[in-house]
């Protein structure tokens, strides 16, 4: 089989083990070629490990799976739109990510919990704002959390919110035993929610689902926090939320357009802190996705199901 690896950055070592572990196959390490050598490696791929744009797929007519580097597939949902003489499987990195994510989102909770915003923009200042900030520090003792989906992120959130003593709910759109699923439900949840975290993913049924109607309904001084997409949240509706003093502060680590427009008013917001999707980097990422793609391999050779499998019905 021809193989297009598409990974970035890849060490020596990194190719060297691709090489060795492949070496019945004919790969091609294109993340650096010029686009027009890098668009004729992905016409005459049978698979595809990395991200490559969706649109150039389509002129690949033997083409048999794509393992994408990331958890989104957004772009890729239309990937067996084109004629081909057999569908291509994509698989993701669902999962992948959650421990990482999941101490990004607490970095961000805690830091505004304990005014660390606050208190760094004063430390270059010499200014002490002991007093000022003392009455608005928080516990996570206690807190309502509602977690929007209840995937592996959600779910590792929940774990570590727990030592925390904070009590959490999830919100689901697929029903399950003790989670909350319909509308009505989140709706008189929000009435009493401290703590908002969004896992949702970017589908159809996601876009905007964070609109100023479920903003308003949270308990004023409300935290909301997105580790999702940046497509469900209404980033105006926020502002505006935020600046009518209604809502505490918001932790971004995704934003609707990426990278964040320079005159977007979310960059000087005093209550908005912006981890500009760093949340899902960690130590030794990339030979971990090696390690996820080389499995994924073996199970393709035998026939057999492939690991995190993207549903394009539901959209992830």
């Amino acid at each position: 089989m021809n193989l297009c690896i598409a990974v970035p950055g890849l060490t020596a070592v990194q190719r060297s083990r691709l090489e060795a572990a492949l070496a019945a196959h004919t790969l091609t390490f294109c993340a650096e070629f010029p686009e027009f050598e890098k668009r004729a490696a992905v016409a005459t791929a049978h698979v595809i490990f990395g991200n490559v744009p969706a649109a150039w797929l389509s002129a690949a007519a033997g083409l048999r799976w794509v393992q994408l580097e990331s958890a989104g597939v957004d772009a890729y949902l239309g990937l067996n739109a084109t004629p081909r003489a057999a569908s291509v499987v994509l698989t993701n990195l669902a999962g992948f990510y959650d421990r990482a994510v999941a101490e990004a989102a607490l970095a961000g909770i805690l830091a505004f919990y304990r005014q660390l915003p606050r208190l760094l923009v004063a430390q270059p200042a010499a200014r002490w704002i002991k007093s000022e900030v003392e009455p608005a520090i928080r516990a996570l003792a206690g807190q309502r959390v509602l977690l929007l989906g209840a995937g592996g992120i959600a779910r590792r959130l929940a774990r570590v919110l727990a030592a925390f003593d904070a009590e959490v709910q999830f919100f689901s759109r697929t029903a399950r035993t003790g989670v909350l699923s319909a509308p009505a439900e989140l709706d008189a949840a929000l009435a009493t929610t401290d703590l908002l975290i969004n896992t949702l993913p970017h589908t159809p049924a996601t876009i905007g689902f964070l609109d100023h109607a479920r903003l308003v309904r949270l308990k004023r001084d409300a935290v909301v926090v997105n580790v999702g997409r940046g497509s469900t949240l209404d980033e105006a509706a926020l502002l505006a939320l935020l600046d009518a003093g209604h809502l505490g502060g918001a932790v971004l680590d995704v934003t609707a357009i990426e990278p964040l427009p320079v005159g977007s008013p979310l960059w000087c917001h005093p209550r908005v802190l912006l981890t500009q999707h760093t949340g899902g980097r960690f130590p030794g990422e990339t030979d971990r996705k090696i390690d996820v793609f080389l499995a994924n391999v073996t199970r393709f050779e035998r026939g057999e199901p492939l690991h995190s499998g993207v549903d394009v019905a539901r959209g992830y």
